[in-house]
């Protein structure tokens, strides 16, 4: 047997120690190439569309994007303040559990990406952020809010449009984070590991997170099974520049639906 192994090895070794390999890393390659391709898509599958909520008193405005779509802006006006929270939403869309929460504290902006709501488009990493930064603009240019009055938070996949955000603002007065990720690659090595090396561009907000210079509230669910309690622990560690930020766990409640009682007293 052994006698037969050599044999074949000898005649066989060109193929066996060059192509074999090459074809098995090819292979791999054209993997890993397609789902890098697929991951925005199948990042947005979960695209919903909730009815309007006019008990809450919002008003809605279009503002177009740099590719002429229409984007779709609910503004909650609270008399009682000047202070106003851009909510960022995640990949369910804009959830009407935080409308009643967040407006007991400030005035409320919430813009829906492409592809989300009454917004025109499709949702892609680029058309996310640039929505973010739409918004910001929006508070400062249209409403007139100083920039110290803007807090940027950001819930789930609406963490990382927060965080970039907040790289480029750094007159805003604080960035608070509920239940995100540290990149998709991440997330995307959990499950499929050394497939995912090529997503490291697609919403990496650890990278971005290395520049933010604003104070930091970031809150995470234990018990999260949507993302990893310790993705958030982990993206945490990236606000290097920051010199005043601060991690909570949040107890009870789920992914979507966080305990606002333990968020609000620090916003």
């Amino acid at each position: 047997m052994s006698n037969l192994f050599q044999k074949f090895y000898s005649q066989n070794k060109f193929l066996l120690v060059i192509v074999v390999p090459v074809v098995l890393l090819s292979l791999w390659l054209l993997a890993s190439v397609y789902l890098t391709s697929q991951a925005e898509r199948i990042i947005f599958n979960n695209q919903v569309s909730w009815a309007p909520i006019p008990a809450y008193g919002y008003k809605l405005d279009f503002v177009k994007n740099s590719r002429g779509e229409n984007l779709s802006f609910w503004f909650f006006e609270n008399e009682y303040s000047d202070e106003v929270i851009l909510y960022l939403h995640g990949n369910t869309g804009r959830l009407a559990y935080f409308f009643p929460e967040l407006i007991k504290e400030a005035n409320i902006l919430s813009p829906a990406y492409p592809g989300y709501h009454e917004s025109e488009g499709k949702p892609s990493v680029d058309s996310v952020y640039e929505t973010a930064f739409l918004a910001y603009e929006w508070l400062v240019q249209k409403k007139g809010f100083p920039e110290n009055k803007i807090t940027i938070l950001g819930h789930s996949l609406g963490g990382s449009p927060a965080i970039y955000l907040a790289s480029k603002k750094p007159q805003a007065k604080q960035l608070v984070l509920i239940n995100t990720f540290s990149s998709i690659q991440s997330l995307c090595f959990r499950q499929y590991s050394i497939l995912c090396v090529f997503s490291g561009s697609i919403f990496n907000s650890a990278e971005q997170a290395k520049e933010v210079l604003l104070p930091v509230r970031h809150f995470a669910y234990s018990g999260d099974l949507d993302i990893p309690f310790e993705e958030n622990q982990k993206l945490f560690q990236f606000f290097t520049k920051s010199k005043d930020k601060k991690f909570f766990v949040l107890s009870g409640y789920t992914h979507a639906y966080p305990n606002f009682d333990q968020i609000l007293p620090e916003l």
